[in-house]
Parts: C-alpha cells; structure tokens; sequence
C-alpha cells in the first residue's frame, strides 16, 4: 500500500518471522452432525486452550472459524517447541470435558473426534489495517493457508515448509518426512512429523496423585466446618490467596468451567506462579500441580514477540 508507510494504523511495515496456522481437524463434520449451541461452545473452549498455551509466545493474527493463524518472533526451534507443548494443552483439555461432561448430547459425546493439526511457514509479511480489522499482507501468507489443503496421510501433524526446515538444527529436522504439494503457487516443499506420540508421551509421564507417605513435605491444618463447605471454598481465589499467602490469585474455569483442569495463577511479589487441578474427589481430595514460576524484572518485562533488544 504504497504512500501509506508513515500511517502506522494502516501499514505496521515489514517483518520476518513464523507463520503458523493451528487448525481442528474434523470440526466441519462434527458441527453438521451434532448441536449447533453445543458444538459452538466446545470449539470456543478448544481455540481458547490453543491461544492461552501460546500466550506470550505468539500473537493472534486472525480467528478463521476452527483455525488461528499466529505470528511469532521466537526462534524456530522455540516456534516448534511451543507448539509441541500446545498439542498436549489440547488433548490435555478434550480429555478434560470428556471426563467432565455428563450432557448426552450428540456434540458432547463426540467431541474426542477432534484433532489438531499445525501447518508453519517462516517469511515476511506486512500488517494492515482495514477499518477495525487488522489483516497481514504479503506472498508467505498465502502459503500456510494452502498447505491446509494437503495429502499428508495423518490426522495430527506439523507439517513445514523448507524455509522451516533450513531454520532447525540437524537432529530436529531428521524428525520430519520430506513431503511436497503442487498449487497454484507451485510446488511447496518441506515435511511433516504427525505428533500423536507427543500426547502418549505426556500421558505416560503423569503423575496425578502424590500420597502423605512418598510426600516430600506434608502440612495438615484442620478446619472446624464439614468437609462438603471446606471442599467448595477450596478453589475459590479469594480463600487460595489466605493459605498461599499470596498477593493475588487469578483464576482460569477447567474443562466446561469445572475444576477439573481449572488453573490458577497466584501472584507473590514479582513472581507468579501457576498451577492446575489434575485431578480431584469431589469433596475429598484435590491434587494441584505447579506449572511454572516466572520472575518479572518490573512493568515492562513481558514484551511483544518481535521486539529486539536495542
């Protein structure tokens, strides 16, 4: 848009950088067969997982129905590292609202049919802006968006193009079956890895329950009420907040907003740290597992993606 480079609302310029497209595979078959109210939600819910796992790591581009193209600045090896870990946040939470959900509705009986799949392309592109919709521009968007359309024979892939592939170190790029498709582009060439081992892998390495006797430090305080009100009052931040003794705890509904999978995240001076329900005994047990600490150096530690150090 030649003559609009000094209106940034309207051309944000050139960068470089991954291009990734998350897409549900088996969504349109799905929707057509069962409730439409119901299948809407549990999407919402899954796109939801996809973005919050990437938070911080990669940026939303634009929403396109059961797909999200992301925009990330990280190195490849990081692009591909953090899509790895979002393929198991999803099967983590399809598991989840399986496990959770009582409805015998056809959307919420079917919904372990779905999938993911990941197409990443590594170009340039520009940003810009039409009326309140922000669009990116350039050749290499084209290409992830093509690639959608493909013959690699799996359900749950990332499947790469070259310019990807040229990015990663030798032993990671062994790992993917080269692999080309013809468009009206030309030829596009890369390779795909299908990553259903990835949640086999993580399933394998859970531990859901940690006993008082294997425990490495146990604290017990006991609470003068019955155990049906200390079981409800338990996850609620506000009560979190008193026996973490945290400054604040944010709070992230788990699986078709029940515990199961709820996380939070409790603030303790410049740290946060996060944790998720793994599993629980209604109005018996709850077994939390801690995710990650993160120490922030003060406002404006967390930055976008692509900002370079100056």
């Amino acid at each position: 848009m030649a003559g609009q480079t000094d209106r940034p609302e309207l051309f944000s310029g050139l960068r470089e950088g991954a291009l990734v497209l998350a897409d549900i595979s088996g969504y349109s078959t799905f929707v057509t067969q069962t409730e439409v109210d119901h299948s809407w939600s549990i999407l919402h819910e899954l796109l939801d997982t996809v973005v919050r796992s990437l938070v911080g790591r990669m940026e939303v581009s634009q929403v396109e129905g059961d797909a999200i193209l992301f925009i990330s600045g990280l190195s490849t090896p990081d692009v591909i590292t953090a899509l790895e870990g979002t393929f198991v946040a999803f099967h983590r939470r399809l598991r989840d609202m399986h496990a959770v959900t009582t409805c015998p509705c056809n959307a919420c009986a079917k919904i372990s049919v779905l999938n993911l799949k990941f197409v990443v392309h590594h170009g340039r592109f520009s940003r810009q802006r039409l009326g309140n919709v922000e669009q990116l521009h350039g050749a290499d968007v084209i290409v992830p968006h093509r690639l959608l359309k493909n013959k690699v024979p799996s359900k749950e892939y990332l499947l790469v193009t070259d310019a990807v592939l040229e990015r990663l170190p030798d032993d990671r790029r062994r790992r993917f079956t080269p692999h080309t498709e013809e468009f009206d582009v030309g030829a596009v060439s890369g390779g795909y890895e299908e990553v259903g081992y990835l949640w086999e892998l993580a399933q394998a390495a859970e531990r859901k329950r940690v006993s008082a006797e294997e425990a490495t430090l146990n604290s017990e305080v006991t609470v003068d009420a019955p155990p049906k009100l200390v079981y409800k009052h338990m996850l609620r931040p506000e009560v979190m907040e008193r026996y973490l003794l945290s400054d604040n705890v944010e709070a992230i509904p788990g699986a078709r907003g029940e515990d199961l999978g709820a996380e939070f995240h409790c603030h303790h001076g410049g740290s946060v740290v996060s944790m998720r329900v793994v599993s629980l005994d209604p109005e018996r047990e709850i077994t939390l597992q801690m995710l990650q600490a993160v120490v922030f150096a003060g406002e404006g530690a967390i930055k976008s993606v692509f900002d370079k150090p100056e």
